[in-house]
This record gives C-alpha cells, sequence and structure tokens, in this order.
C-alpha cells in the first residue's frame, strides 16, 4: 500500500505530518509531494521541510491513495496548481482513496466529489458544498473519501484512513501504542 501526500506551500504542519507519522507506524507507505519545481516547501508555521519528490514526476498509478492537508494558503495552494487538481482527478475517477482535512475538503467541493455526500471540514469552509455537513472529528464519505475537520483532529483523521487501508490487527497494534490504552 503506497500513497501520496500533498505538501504545498502553507500546509498546516499537523495536519500532513501527524496524518503521516500514523500511516508510517502502520507500515503504509506515504510519499510527500511538492507541487513546484522544488523539493523545498515551507509549512503555515513556517517549519522548512523536504518533500520526497516532486509531483510533476510521480506516476500517479503506482500509488492507491492521495492525502490532502489543509491550511488556508496550502489549501489555495492546491486548488490553483492544476498539477494538482488533475492528480486528484485521477484518484477519483479510478476509485482511489482520496482524503481531505480541514480546508482542502472544499477542493472537492468545488469538483462535486461531496454532493449529496456527508463530510466534515474546518467551519466555515462547508459554505457552497452541495453535501451534509456533520461537524465531526472525521467523516467517510463514501467509499474512497474520508474528510477531516481540522488540525485539532489529525489524529482521529489519520486513524480512520489507516482503519480503512490495515488489517484490525495492525490497527489496533497503531492505536495502542499512540494512546496508551
Amino acid at each position: 500500500m503506497k500513497g501520496l501526500i500533498l505538501f504545498a506551500d502553507g500546509f498546516e504542519d499537523s495536519e500532513g505530518i501527524t496524518t503521516r507519522d500514523i500511516l508510517l507506524r502502520g507500515k503504509v507507505e506515504v510519499i510527500s509531494a511538492s507541487l513546484t519545481d522544488t523539493l523545498d516547501v515551507t509549512t503555515s508555521h513556517n517549519l522548512k521541510i523536504k518533500t520526497d519528490i516532486l509531483l510533476k514526476d510521480a506516476k500517479l498509478d503506482e500509488y492507491q491513495f492521495i492525502i490532502l492537508p489543509g491550511g488556508l494558503k496550502g489549501t489555495n495552494n492546491i486548488a490553483s496548481s492544476s498539477l494538482a487538481i488533475n492528480a486528484i482527478k485521477y484518484f477519483y475517477e479510478t476509485k482511489k482513496g482520496v482524503y481531505a482535512i480541514c480546508a482542502a475538503p472544499s477542493i472537492l467541493g468545488k469538483l462535486g466529489y461531496l454532493d449529496n455526500k456527508n463530510f466534515t471540514c474546518f467551519k466555515g469552509f462547508e459554505q457552497g458544498i452541495n453535501g451534509h455537513y456533520t461537524n465531526e472529528p472525521a467523516t467517510r464519505t463514501n467509499e474512497q473519501i474520508i474528510t477531516g475537520k481540522s488540525m485539532a483532529y489529525s489524529v482521529d483523521f489519520a486513524l480512520m484512513i489507516l482503519h480503512e487501508l490495515v488489517d484490525e490487527e495492525t490497527y489496533q497494534h497503531v492505536l495502542s501504542g499512540i494512546k496508551s490504552l
């Protein structure tokens, strides 16, 4: 199992890094991809990150899912990138996982992927989406989309994705390791 996480300049630190961390703990390979011509990305709180690859070099058919961290600037950078939008469309149209948190579900809403479906996002970004806003920490929209509410719910979002991707034993192992059950 291997997926992409889009690290656009201005992405919300916790939403990207926490999600990637939890999936890696579950032995899910997550490759970070920059939307620009450089591997270097700056988070919403000015943390400098070096991504694994450039999105333009990714062979999308090698991946089973894509993750869109939020953050206002990061979401705007994803939304304004035709490369990123084309990647999102590829994953959706090929019935692969599409996971978005915070402001990023608004991108899926604009594409019509949340029409008449349950979803969550950062309060206020549900405006203009023709779906059913749940206000939950994380929401399974359908068999391929999972949305998360905000940075405070990054762990909930990541765990819902992990539960989708791995067997129950692996999921429980990761859960007990991070929550000290």
